[in-house]
């Protein structure tokens, strides 16, 4: 990897970084990822700034230290005699040199240097939908609710005119008469002139599984 690539690499992580942090619904996980990433390349940028600036220096030291000219002489301490025109023998190569424990370890750091370096190169951010954008799963109930509810529930029952008898004979109902007055005269509710005038209204008793549906037998002005 470059030390271009690097640069680049370490400015995206670090602004994705920022993103990820800026976000109402930040994920630690991602945090803790771009973050992760951000050392990798700021350690990797360390590096090459420092093998830059030992090359630097020994490029340096080059220039100030001038090798001595020497011009190669063949000193023979034969006697004159004619060369002879034989051909040279071809000279054997060198013994090959046994590695050390120190030569080993140096190849296999060197090994290690470039499959962190190969990594860097195929590593990349990846974004995953944050787990607060998936909708909550359904827990199934024990109590077996969810049977009851897919169930048809039955209409409010309708009294009969012995039961209607019955209710008309109690108490009136004055808050019903009065919210059928409110509605009635409401704008928002569609105000009609010709809606007929309540006198009194009485309350119609329902059912527990009927809660929260009102009936109710009104007397109307003629």
């Amino acid at each position: 990897m470059s030390a271009q690539e690097t640069y680049y690499l370490a400015h995206t992580a670090r602004c994705k970084l920022q993103m990820a942090a800026d976000r109402p619904d930040r994920n630690l996980r991602f945090l803790l990822g771009h973050a992760f990433t951000l050392d990798k390349l700021l350690l990797r940028v360390v590096e090459i700034e420092s093998e830059s600036s030992s090359d630097d220096d020994l490029g340096t030291a080059d220039d100030d230290f001038d090798m001595p000219t020497c011009t190669a002489q063949r000193v023979s301490f034969r006697s004159h005699k004619p060369a002879s025109t034989s051909p040279a023998r071809n000279r054997s190569p060198p013994p090959a040199i046994p590695l050390t424990d120190s030569d080993s370890d140096s190849s296999d750091e060197e090994d290690v240097y470039e499959d962190e370096e190969g990594e860097d190169e195929g590593l990349s951010l990846q974004r995953f939908e944050s787990a607060t954008a998936k909708p909550p799963r359904m827990i199934a109930d024990e109590d077996g609710s969810d049977e009851d509810e897919d169930e048809p529930k039955s209409p409010p029952s309708i009294p009969s005119d012995v039961e209607l008898a019955e209710i008309t004979k109690g108490a009136e109902n004055e808050d019903l008469t009065d919210l059928y007055e409110h509605v009635h005269h409401c704008p928002c509710h569609g105000k009609k002139d010709n809606a007929p005038v309540v006198a009194k209204a009485w309350d119609i008793p329902q059912k527990e599984s009927h809660q929260g549906k009102r009936l109710a037998v009104v007397q109307v002005v003629a």
